[in-house]
């Protein structure tokens, strides 16, 4: 197993094997193998009518590795749309699509859960796992609703502007946690100033950062407000530690230091901002005796309802003035929203922002070390989207997406291209790929439970708020002294390793998992598994592929949906020598075998496991 982690840091870093550059096509960057012949500009050595590629279909491989970046999964149907309409016509389409709620498809399952509950036990008791109908909410939608890239950048916002379950204060707040990931899916493509004001008053975000009922400073008792969201809402959520350049590069004292973007003052004077919130309505669900009472301060938290932003409590907010981290002052003595518009404005157009918000999306959708001029052309977006608009994150996604760095095959064979496949990721991808269903039709995966120890991440459920790795991490022996970051292998180990190996093989052999569409005969509040609704895959696209084509047909196909033409010819005889022998030993080895471990082998192969 060392062998194999081994293996997966050299790919990212050197690129084992063969690396694809795409010479039967042009377009969407690639201009590999292609002249150009035109009359030049007066002036200059560049025709009026020379082609670069931009705006132009790409072949299979390139749609396959443009989804890979811009969805959690995806079929090989998708793959053939993509190389058909082009990438740009993709993500128009896809960003004009109509916007759902996680909310309401949260609030169908469990009131469906509860109607499974009623029938067996003759009561529909409120369920105390509401968290697990949330991973049920995030794994229905995402292979059943269509809006995949809105659900990617939504995946990739969760990771930046964290909040968890593991949080004790949040493990039953199902309702509020579905409403908090709302304000990511829908605001996926909106304006990252309402994005971030939004998730400043989510009562989630309050609880999990704890200025959900921040009190002003009481020098009698001796306390201070808290101090928590101020520091992470600067740390990691707008602008970083230290100063940078709009490329993302540090900026530098004069003795070569880094400039610290705030100290200890800063988040002090930040966190009196941040009190006289709490809860904006009750939730007269749980707790209807608070009908027709005047909403007040100081309630515990499950009497709130945490589908409405906090409201502001103006007898607990901190009156005075604030100094803020580009030396502005907030006025005492206004009102406590207006200090939170203001301190929220000074941090929306900080200059780190563009390429700090910008690099951590690039790390989520297309790779881990961006170059900085990729950064700088992100950043650049983020700071005016070309009419004059800052934070507009439909203009920084397209971007991102089709930024040549993204795109352009050359890019793929440089040793800064690449990121590890989350764990989450393997997984959704694997069941899109192949049309995962069940008898009921019901998808409803408990994957903290199911995942969560063995590869360290599920739905929603990180440990800290720094995310289940922290996009700064580098790798010891291959990647830092390279002085780059490879994020993902913080939980990337040899226990980690073997579990997900495992994970993909149950999937594909046994199960994809089970399905908690039961109801458990003995606990009214529970769903359990559902061994008489077992998910399941459509694999016979690529049983008729092995019966008509043969084994290299199957491989090749295989190769497409989920490497995008990046298997090496290594890889392939490995693969194709190993089901050999299997098929000579074993007269009785079926088609659905041969593909079953097809499947196995390339999964776990550093050529899926790392995204090039």
């Amino acid at each position: 197993m060392q062998k194999m982690t081994s293996l997966f840091l050299m790919c990212l870093l050197y690129h084992i094997g063969y690396a694809q550059v795409y010479q039967d096509h042009f377009g969407t960057g690639n201009t590999v193998g292609v002249t150009v012949t035109t009359s030049s500009n007066q002036g200059t050595d560049i025709g009026a009518g020379s082609l670069t590629g931009t705006d132009w279909v790409p072949d299979l491989e390139g749609a396959s590795r443009f989804l890979s970046q811009a969805s959690l999964g995806y079929n090989y149907e998708d793959v053939e749309y993509v190389a058909q309409i082009g990438i740009e016509d993709w993500i128009e389409e896809q960003m004009a699509l109509p916007v759902s709620s996680y909310l309401t498809t949260y609030q169908d399952i469990y009131n469906a859960a509860l109607t499974k509950v009623y029938a067996v036990h003759g009561s529909n008791t409120d369920s105390t796992r509401r968290r697990d109908f949330m991973s049920y909410t995030f794994y229905e939608k995402a292979f059943k609703e269509q809006d995949v890239l809105r659900q990617k950048v939504a995946f990739a916002l969760s990771q930046i502007l964290v909040i968890s379950t593991q949080n004790t204060n949040l493990d039953d707040r199902g309702f509020g946690v579905a409403d908090y990931y709302d304000l990511l899916y829908q605001g996926a493509f909106s304006n990252f100033h309402d994005l971030l004001r939004n998730v400043t008053l989510h009562p989630t975000m309050g609880i999990y950062l704890s200025h959900f009922k921040n009190r002003k400073a009481n020098p009698i008792e001796g306390t201070l407000p808290d101090e928590n969201f101020a520091r992470e809402i600067m740390q990691l959520f707008t602008i970083g530690l230290f100063e940078l350049n709009n490329d993302g590069t540090l900026k530098l004292d004069l003795d070569g230091n880094p400039i610290p973007t705030y100290d200890i003052v800063d988040i002090q004077e930040l966190a009196k901002v941040f009190t006289g919130l709490s809860g904006g309505d009750w939730d007269l669900i749980l707790r209807p005796q608070n009908a027709g009472t005047p909403v007040t301060f100081n309630k515990g938290f499950p009497h709130y309802d945490l589908t409405v932003p906090m409201a502001m409590y103006e007898d607990e907010h901190e009156p005075s003035a604030k100094t803020m981290i580009d030396g502005s002052i907030i006025p005492a003595n206004q009102l406590g929203m207006q200090d939170i518009d203001m301190a929220l404005n000074v941090l929306f157009n900080h200059d780190n922002v563009g390429p700090f918000i910008g690099k951590r999306l690039i790390q989520q959708l297309v790779k881990s070390n961006p170059t900085p001029s990729y950064i700088n052309r992100v950043a650049m977006v983020f700071n005016d989207n070309g009419q004059g608009v800052r934070g507009d994150l439909e203009a920084v996604v397209k971007t991102i997406l089709t930024d040549p760095e993204a795109r352009e095959c050359t890019w793929i064979e440089s040793v800064q291209t690449g990121r590890l496949r989350q764990p989450v990721e393997r997984l959704t991808h694997l069941f899109a790929a192949f049309d995962i269903a069940s008898p009921s039709t019901n998808l409803w995966f408990r994957d903290m439970n199911l995942i969560y120890e063995v590869v360290e991440q599920a739905f929603l459920f990180s440990p800290t708020v720094f995310n289940f790795f922290t996009p700064f991490y580098a790798e010891g022996t291959y990647v830092e002294p390279n002085d780059m970051v490879s994020p993902e292998f913080q939980i990337l180990h040899a226990t980690s390793a073997i579990h997900s190996i495992n994970l993909v093989e149950e999937a594909i052999k046994i199960r994809p998992f089970k399905n908690r569409t039961a109801v458990n005969p003995n606990n009214p509040v529970l769903t359990n598994d559902n061994t008489n609704d077992e998910p399941y895959f459509d694999f016979t696209d690529e049983i008729n592929i092995y019966d008509t084509q043969g084994l290299n047909a199957l491989i090749d196909r295989l190769d497409i949906l989920l490497c995008h033409g990046q298997l090496t010819d290594g890889t392939k005889a490995i693969i194709a020598d190993a089901v050999t022998q299997y098929i000579a030993n074993d007269s009785g080895f079926t088609s659905q075998e041969v593909v079953n471990d097809v499947l196995y082998f390339i999964l776990m192969s550093p050529d899926y496991i790392v995204l090039k």
